[in-house]
């Protein structure tokens, strides 16, 4: 990401996405950063040499503890004459799941909305954001959980020219809800007929539990009396 000016670069941000804590990303920068100051080398005068700023954004569960510096993963120790002459190659980390409420009021639109989805619910409700790009918010949240629901629901969230992520919430908990009352359907009507009570008066016992309509007993009878 460039930072212009008039028509010139000012500054190179190089934004590294990782769901996790690698051990040598003071490595995996270093190498970012010596490319992009290469092409500076090569380049035509003019263009002024500007700054390449390495961020880490750790999306993982977990706050960063691994290494942020060349020097911290070093298997030989520096003689102590020649440590200051050691680049140390720092890098700079941010857990984005435990950002202060006053970072993440710093971000807009589908970023802000990641972000309190991840790790404060209770902003996410209030604030009741509808996407901007729902394929890319949802394959983002797939890559970072691994869970395919993401990708399941997709069309669901572009409906009504971008849903909030409340409605992804709500269709999870009814589909919850869902499951859990067929089961219990299920289960009693599996055990009133081992028990050897008749199918009238099961269909009757369904109706009185569950507050069910004559077509939906009548329904949930012939699935499950088997």
């Amino acid at each position: 990401m460039y930072e212009m000016n008039r028509g010139k670069v000012h500054a190179l941000y190089n934004l590294e996405n990782q769901s996790g804590e690698d051990k040598r990303m003071p490595l995996r920068c270093a190498g970012y950063d010596g490319v992009a100051y290469r092409s500076q080398y090569k380049q035509k005068e003019g263009q002024g040499i500007y700054p390449v700023i390495s961020l880490v954004l750790n999306w993982g569960e977990k706050p960063w503890k691994a290494a942020k510096s060349i020097q911290e993963i070093l298997e030989y120790s520096v003689p102590a004459v020649a440590e200051k002459y050691l680049d140390k190659n720092q890098i700079q980390v941010f857990d984005m799941r435990f950002l202060e409420a006053s970072v993440r009021e710093l971000f807009e639109g589908d970023v802000r909305v990641v972000l309190d989805y991840l790790s404060d619910r209770e902003s996410l409700i209030r604030r009741n954001q509808k996407l901007r790009n729902p394929e890319e918010v949802m394959r983002m949240l797939h890559a970072l959980t691994g869970d395919i629901r993401y990708l399941e629901n997709i069309k669901f969230m572009e409906e009504e020219g971008g849903r909030n992520m409340c409605d992804l919430l709500d269709a999870a908990e009814n589909r919850g809800v869902q499951r859990g009352l067929q089961k219990g359907l299920k289960a009693l009507i599996t055990t009133c007929k081992e028990l050897g009570i008749s199918f009238e008066e099961t269909a009757a016992k369904l109706k009185e539990k569950y507050s069910l309509g004559d077509t939906e007993v009548q329904k949930n009878m012939k699935l499950y009396w088997k």
